[in-house]
């Protein structure tokens, strides 16, 4: 009877044990450890999305596609693809957190300040989103906070006095070659109604833009050639022209080379930085316009490089500084949890993003 009674309780114990241990192993509120801690499920959603919208700026990526999802990136599935680099966005994350521990560094109090207060904005405007994919205003708060450590650390890498310090020469010299500031007057070649324009008028607007062209070659001061296209294609605005006269005119761009922008598409950048001469307007194109463009030499804006210089620096050296953390984390005691990477998926962040945006349009 006794030994009847131990095997029972025993056999009690052991189901209480399994259970236990499945429990443990179906805990989704966090996503991984890292040196022995958790981290919170929300990080790796929040890297989940911004995943996605690096894939979708990836080459190879085709938003034509009916489902998006049989994209192929890498020899990959979209879903795998975005959900591999999201593990690599959060063990980056354990890392920033690590290294930024061992090197004894604090955020100061306006910092985390600053960093409370784009926390506020982003929230304000997306929380019914970011809640709905199962991201919490904390979650945000750690991963927004991850990342200024993680601008910290390259400052202490490469910034002044850091471990591998650019010299102002050889950053100056990466921004000569890689920026470049332009001013340009626009002329659609779509109509109001966002139609191509027929053969003749696209004709006409081509003359039209090469008299701008002249124009500006015989000197004419290129933000009154500016003013002047503005007020031939916004009649009818409620600006008064007195009200335009006293505001300054700043009609400066910039664009990297390379890169493409919301006003700059890669072709017409590609023709900024091969084709267009420094203080000699000239005419490009791209499917969407003409442009009369006069570009600048950025070295002269001693303010505008001042502003920037940071982003230059990271656009610089922000690759290799990934490679460095890469490298470092191959040693971090790291584990991803698999039941929250099979629970949350970034077709849920999809489908949550297009009701929110049908929502709000």
């Amino acid at each position: 009877m006794k030994m009847k009674i131990i095997k029972k309780i025993s056999a009690v114990l052991l189901t209480a044990a399994m259970c236990l241990s499945l429990a443990s192993c179906s805990d989704t509120s966090y996503s991984a450890k890292s040196e022995g801690e958790a981290i919170p499920a929300g990080v790796y959603i929040l890297a989940q999305y911004n995943a996605l919208s690096e894939a979708m700026s990836t080459e190879g990526y085709d938003s034509t596609l009916k489902n998006v999802w049989d994209n192929k990136l890498d020899g990959k599935s979209l879903q795998t693809w975005v959900n591999d680099r999201a593990a690599e966005m959060l063990k980056q994350y354990a890392e920033v957190e690590k290294e930024f521990k061992a090197e004894g560094l604090e955020l100061d109090e306006d910092t985390l300040k600053s960093v409370e207060s784009q926390v506020e904005s982003y929230w304000s405007a997306g929380e019914e989103l970011y809640e709905n994919i199962g991201i919490s205003k904390d979650s945000y708060l750690l991963y927004m906070t991850n990342t200024q450590k993680y601008y910290e650390l390259f400052n202490a890498y490469y910034g002044t006095g850091g471990k591998e310090e650019i010299s102002d020469e050889a950053l100056e010299a990466h921004y000569k070659d890689n920026y470049a500031q332009f001013k340009m007057i626009s002329f659609s070649k779509t109509d109001s109604s966002g139609q191509d324009l027929d053969a003749d008028a696209l004709a006409a607007l081509k003359k039209e833009a090469d008299e701008y062209l002249a124009k500006a070659k015989d000197g004419e001061d290129f933000d009154a050639l500016i003013a002047q296209r503005k007020k031939e294609t916004s009649a009818g605005t409620e600006s008064s022209d007195e009200e335009e006269e006293e505001s300054e005119p700043n009609n400066m761009m910039m664009v990297k080379k390379d890169e493409a922008s919301l006003y700059v598409s890669s072709k017409l950048s590609t023709a900024i930085f091969e084709d267009a001469k420094i203080g000699e307007p000239i005419l490009l194109s791209d499917d969407n316009a003409y442009y009369v463009v006069l570009r600048y030499n950025v070295t002269d804006d001693a303010e505008t490089y001042q502003q920037i210089r940071q982003s230059v620096l990271y656009d610089l050296k922000g690759d290799d500084y990934d490679s460095v953390l890469e490298k470092n984390a191959e040693n971090l005691n790291f584990e991803m949890n698999e039941a929250a990477v099979k629970k949350f998926s970034p077709k849920k962040i999809v489908k949550e993003q297009e009701k929110f945006s049908e929502k709000n349009s």
